[in-house]
């Protein structure tokens, strides 16, 4: 009672004041906010002297001190602050943190948690906490300004372009980044057009590398390149988080249509809380492979450390997740220390498989609302669209391991252990629809295996994953179209449901796409390599092989992309830019609008066949 009475007095006092004191802190904060982005670039990006590091040191630590008062200001003006402190428990503990590094450094001269994690072998930690507590604060201060504007005027634009701009403004901050002195070795000069290759690789999590990341790139670059890549593969969440958080303005069909492209219609509709879900769920599945990954690294060779072994984790974890394709050491997984490590390599493909499965058909599978439906309603099952990605994803896995197994038993599985041979079989199945990250070199793979590698890749991924190609269900409509032309049916049935007409169409109009934007791409590739061609350096199914890898988003290459030239690597860029904003998306952006589609021409009959 005392509590009620108490605030209710500190409300009328500070009444008056709250509207100024809130508007100067909103776009003061937004100053700050952006005024760090630059001070942080400079500070990471360029040689800094010890003088200059005092200096900017400063001014971030003058930034937390502006971010506690800001926040306990918002505490004190709120009506009830104990509601806010429950909404906002996450910046809460993050000013805490500042508030506990900030008192033991001041008064003993030591940043405890730094110090601690120092003892591990994380010397880093303080530039990564700086450049974290930043990233988080300036979401928050966005997010705010964000609900505090009716932004619906500057959505008029067409989704398939928004998202588009959106992956494109990544890419190119990325390039920017990646440029700057201190992202490379020293002594290497970072061109534009190879940091645009590796940015939008990166992005679109597509793990092609033309230029050596692992050995060009320093810490602080490839700290950029898994940012790109976490940002990338959630970049289509990103996509529809966005129309979630304008949903109270209302959407349009047309917009609801596309939105319904890169997720399914039920979970997008099910709750603006769903994005925030995805987040809990792709942190907590890259924490869980983080830590079996560490726990299965052999502390040995340039592995010792166990700040490296640390490294290999995190990064390892995201980019398998993310079925992004890019790995930093030299060979990947035919590294002589991780070709031999198979519980590693398992541990690897699982994350490739949860990653390109797609986290609506994860929330399904394995999520606690549904797992709990499904034991107190026994008779209810997986959803219909789980069923067919689930059934279509293991049927595949299987098949091209039978292949791999068939054709490759006497050439790359020759001298492995019984369960080497099972898990590099596996292994090298699954990555052509998922991720470039191979445990042989492809290049010595027999052509009948490589032929059904570009099957593989062009099927791709699940709906709503990271992973590109056509898409597991695109394929099994399209399967399921065929025999029942075959079986003289006028409907497309799978797991007796009928497929509406709108989807066939629609699953045809992506191969189609897919194809023709493919030949395009491998008949201008022919022109730009034609001199390396004539040379015998690379031959036309390495060019086809390098294209289809790209556009489907995979990674896996015949040792072709470092010797592409300058033209030929612009090709490969737009091949894996259009393949991570999909197709449909490019076929979206430039259709005409109908007026009506209440009207039908006479049926005309041709010779099909």
């Amino acid at each position: 009672m005392w509590w009620s009475n108490f605030r209710e007095k500190v409300n009328l006092s500070i009444y008056n004041s709250k509207r100024f004191v809130l508007l100067f802190f909103r776009w003061t904060q937004a100053l700050v906010a952006l005024s760090m982005i630059s001070v942080l670039v400079y500070y990471y990006g360029f040689p800094q002297t010890s003088e200059s590091k005092v200096f900017l040191n400063r001014i971030i630590e003058f930034s937390f001190i502006f971010y506690i008062v800001r926040f306990f200001v918002k505490v004190i003006y709120d009506f009830n602050p104990i509601n806010f402190l429950k909404e906002r428990w996450f910046e809460a503990l993050v000013v805490v943190f500042l508030i506990f590094e900030g008192v033991s450094f001041n008064m003993f001269g030591v940043l405890v948690t730094s110090d601690f994690f120092k003892t591990i072998g994380f010397n880093d930690f303080t530039d990564f906490s700086n450049i974290a507590i930043q990233i988080i604060f300036m979401i928050y201060i966005f997010m705010e300004i964000f609900r505090k504007r009716d932004f619906k005027q500057y959505f008029k634009v067409h989704p398939g372009l928004l998202f588009m701009l959106s992956i494109l403004i990544i890419i190119l901050i990325g390039t920017g980044l990646l440029m700057l002195p201190e992202m490379s070795i020293e002594g290497y000069d970072m061109s534009f057009l190879d940091a645009l290759f590796v940015s939008t690789s990166a992005t679109s999590c597509a793990g092609m590398d033309a230029i050596g990341m692992g050995s060009v790139l320093s810490f602080k670059g490839q700290v950029v390149v898994l940012f790109l890549i976490q940002i990338g593969a959630l970049n289509t969440i990103a996509f529809v988080a966005l129309y979630l958080l304008i949903a109270k303005f209302g959407i349009g069909l047309k917009q609801h249509d596309i939105i319904e492209d890169y997720v399914n219609s039920e979970s997008f509709l099910d709750s603006e809380s769903m994005f925030f879900r995805i987040i809990k769920w792709v942190i907590g599945i890259e924490f869980i492979g983080f830590i079996l990954i560490f726990l299965v690294l052999k502390p040995i060779g340039e592995f010792h450390d166990l700040s490296s072994r640390l490294y290999f984790a995190i990064f390892n974890s995201v980019s398998s997740f993310c079925n992004s394709g890019i790995m930093m050491e030299t060979g990947g997984f035919q590294h002589q220390l991780l070709r031999d490590n198979y519980i590693l390599q398992l541990i690897i493909i699982t994350l490739f498989f949860l990653g390109g499965f797609g986290m609506v058909y994860l929330f399904d599978l394995f999520g606690i609302r549904s797992l709990r439906k499904r034991m107190r309603f026994p008779w209810k099952t997986l959803r219909f669209d789980t069923k067919v990605t689930l059934f279509t994803t293991l049927l595949l896995i299987v098949l091209g391991a039978i292949v791999y197994a068939i054709f490759e038993y006497d050439n790359t599985l020759e001298g492995k252990s019984p369960f080497g041979k099972l898990v590099t079989t596996f292994y090298n199945s699954m990555i052509p629809r998922y991720t470039g990250i191979s445990s042989v070199d492809f290049s010595t793979l027999g052509y009948p295996f490589l032929v059904f590698t570009l099957f593989l890749m062009f099927i791709g991924a699940s709906s709503g994953s990271s992973g590109g190609g056509i898409r597991v269900s695109t394929f099994a409509i399209l399967f399921s179209s065929v025999i029942a032309t075959i079986r003289g049916k006028t409907q497309v049935e799978l797991f007796k449901r009928s497929i509406d007409n709108s989807l066939v169409l629609k699953a045809y109009s992506i191969l189609m796409f897919f194809i023709v934007g493919n030949i395009i791409g491998i008949f201008a590739l022919t022109i730009t390599e034609e001199a390396a061609i004539t040379a015998g350096q690379i031959s036309i199914f390495d060019l086809i092989f390098e294209h289809v890898s790209a556009s489907c988003t995979v990674g896996l290459t015949l040792n072709v992309t470092p010797i592409l030239t300058d033209p030929g690597k612009i090709i490969i860029i737009l091949a894996m830019f259009i393949g991570r904003v999909g197709t449909l998306s490019i076929a979206y952006l430039f259709s005409r609008k109908l007026i009506s589609k209440r009207y039908k021409y006479p049926k005309g009959h041709i010779i099909v066949g």
